[in-house]
């Protein structure tokens, strides 16, 4: 692994992201740091009896997951997608946090080889939420900031296939005598739509 310049947290080098080409997830490192999380937890679960099967799949599973997450979250064409597996690589950290717990309180593997697996486990944490708030505002300042449910957005499509407001200009009585299913339950209008 190479080492870090000060500073660099993880934050994507200039480059690199979803799209770029270069070595790609690899050299984030939130994404080492959860790589070597992952590998430790895996080697610390070979210490556990064949009693604890169970629990070395599950926690081997979340703590792989969560680089793996960032991996292919990386490799995705949009920023979107790329915080959206992010996002799912911190339920899984989560997910290894309590692992981790139950076997120290269950006394399953020393306190020592646990706590020094939950320390690195509470970095990759602090990395990867730095990435996603990171990604968070490149995402904030490419975007306008209408959202579902603004008055302003309500019936607009910014497009040059603008349909107009809903509903379109099928009368939905019309449609019931096409479909041949009937009246409609409820025919909302724009005022009504819009609440």
């Amino acid at each position: 692994m190479s080492a870090v310049p000060q500073g660099q947290g993880s934050r994507v080098p200039e480059g690199q992201g979803p799209g770029a080409r270069g070595q790609g997830f690899r050299e984030l490192i939130a994404w080492q740091k959860a790589h070597q999380l992952a590998l430790g937890i895996f080697r610390a679960t070979q210490l556990l009896s064949r009693d604890q099967n169970w629990l070395v799949t599950q926690l081997t599973r979340a703590a792989v997951s969560v680089p793996a997450n960032i991996a292919e979250g990386y490799s995705r064409e949009s920023t979107r997608d790329y915080l959206r597996y992010l996002q799912i690589a911190r339920g899984s950290l989560a997910e290894t946090e309590y692992f981790l717990l139950f076997i120290r309180d269950a006394g399953l593997l020393p306190a020592s080889v646990v706590d020094d697996l939950d320390t690195k486990r509470t970095d990759v944490g602090r990395l990867l939420v730095g990435l996603i708030r990171s990604l968070q505002r490149k995402v904030a300042s490419q975007q306008p900031t209408s959202r579902i449910g603004d008055e302003r957005a309500a019936y607009q499509v910014n497009g040059p296939d603008d349909l107009g407001p809903w509903p379109s200009t099928v009368d939905p009585a019309e449609e019931d005598e096409a479909d041949g299913l009937g009246p409609w339950p409820l025919t909302l209008g724009p005022a009504e739509h819009n609440s």
